[in-house]
């Protein structure tokens, strides 16, 4: 084992040849078998204790191949959920992998980070859970314990942990990227199949843009006067058929309960975005401790056709809106969804600035690639382009940024001459920005953790 200089508060554990850091306060847990459980201990409060839990198994095959299984399994069994980023890093010296999504159960609105990596036939999982509200403070406590990692593979005996029959045998390889691994020097997994089978959910009824507008302007209202339900009778017919009122005008309970997000306002985020000449929205607003949604199409029903909806009554017509309602704390992961924030490999190129109207342009088709492009702009040049700025008007926030595709997320600047400034950005990083600003703008922690 290498001695290393441990942060204040963190004392190590070790499990199967595995040796990481902890805060010192926290407390092991029962877990399965192989595997290694530690809890924040219980506070006032605290209705989730952020764990993590590592896990150790014997594993055939190459890391790429279980990044991919640890992917799709997860896919499989937790219902809902969304990948956000999958990314390289270091562990313990060699190359490892972190993936982070976000998905809701047992009343809770919950984030990962996932850490991997695969040496002499054997796995290492490092998973650590937190809710949403806490993940800014939790998750780099997970990036601690995976960092002071200093893992001996070969000092277990094989089979003390768990086995993964599925892969095994090491023969189901994920399909590699060719061109990045071949620029990376090693196999890397290809995720650009991800954005196709990964869309945004509502269980919310359709309404028009005319519709939408007369609850805001009789939110605070029970009931629709005679001579509303006489003028908007093609409205009113919208809103008995979503049974959000009765045929005398009357708000259902579930109507009124979607409404306090408007009678008692909290903060506002709007959306703005263009994929190939159509322009969409996602309207947010928090208040009374639950947000209302108003959701035009999203990129994955733009970009793949994804209908947003499993009930078969396919997508968004154009000039309507879902209406939703979500959780403060489900926010985030709702925007990311929405917007096509996910796992992509982002690889800075030479085009760096657009000159001015070349980013709408490219939203609408895609730009012809100059012949001194290199191969990563060739890349961010063949994806289809969506657009979205996001605001929080109370806070002065605005963000610009643009979904790439399989080429990631870029952050978009503003240039003098009236061109556009693009940065290639993890997708762990604007959903940072997203929690982050997101935090700022709503009291969602509990007092103790303020």
């Amino acid at each position: 084992m290498t001695e290393r200089i441990l942060p204040e508060g963190y004392t190590y554990l070790e499990h199967d040849g595995a040796r990481l850091a902890f805060p010192v306060e926290w407390e092991r847990a029962d877990a399965p078998a192989g595997s290694l459980a530690v809890v924040h201990p219980e506070t006032e409060g605290l209705a989730f204790r952020p764990n993590v839990v590592v896990r150790v198994s014997d594993f055939a095959g190459s890391l790429p191949a279980l990044a991919a299984f640890s992917l799709a399994s997860t896919r499989a069994q937790i219902s809902g959920c969304h990948f956000i980023a999958h990314d390289e890093l270091d562990l313990d010296g060699g190359e490892g992998r972190r993936q982070r999504f976000a998905y809701a159960a047992g009343g809770f609105d919950l984030v990962v980070d996932r850490y991997l990596a695969v040496r002499g036939g054997r796995a290492l999982e490092i998973t650590v859970t937190a809710t949403v509200a806490l993940a800014y403070e939790m998750l780099p406590v997970g990036a601690v314990v995976a960092g002071s990692l200093d893992w001996d593979a070969a000092a277990v005996r094989a089979s003390s942990g768990s086995r993964d029959a599925e892969v095994m045998s090491g023969t189901k390889e994920p399909r590699h990227d060719v061109w990045l691994s071949e620029l990376a020097g090693h196999p890397v997994e290809d995720l650009s199949r991800l954005p196709a089978v990964q869309g945004y959910r509502s269980d919310g009824p359709t309404l028009s843009a005319s519709a939408v507008n007369l609850l805001k302007e009789h939110a605070k209202r029970s009931r629709f006067g005679r001579f509303d339900l006489a003028a908007h009778q093609t409205e009113m017919g919208e809103l008995r058929a979503a049974e959000l009122i009765d045929a005398a005008g009357r708000f259902s309970p579930d109507l009124e309960f979607i409404l306090g997000a408007l009678r008692e306002p909290e903060f506002r985020i709007e959306i703005g975005a263009r994929h190939q000449g159509l322009d969409t929205t996602l309207d947010i607003h928090v208040g009374a401790g639950r947000a209302l949604v108003l959701a035009g199409p999203s990129a994955p029903e733009l970009i793949h056709g994804i209908a947003p909806r499993g009930d078969g009554r396919g997508g968004t017509p154009r000039g309507t809106f879902l209406l939703d309602l979500a959780t403060t704390e489900g926010v985030p992961a709702l925007i990311a969804a929405w917007a096509g924030l996910g796992p992509a490999w982002s690889v800075a190129g030479n085009v760096r600035t657009l000159e001015p109207g070349a980013l709408e342009r490219g939203c609408d088709a895609p730009l012809a690639a100059p012949d001194d492009v290199d191969a990563a702009s060739r890349r961010l040049l063949g994806q289809p382009w969506f657009g979205w700025s996001m605001s929080i008007p109370d806070l002065g926030f605005e963000r610009t940024w643009l979904n790439a595709g399989a080429a990631g997320h870029y952050a978009v600047g503003a240039l003098d001459d009236g061109g556009s400034e693009l940065v290639p950005v993890a997708s762990a990083q604007v959903w940072d920005v997203l929690l982050q600003e997101i935090g700022a703008a709503t009291i969602a922690r509990p007092a103790a953790w303020e």
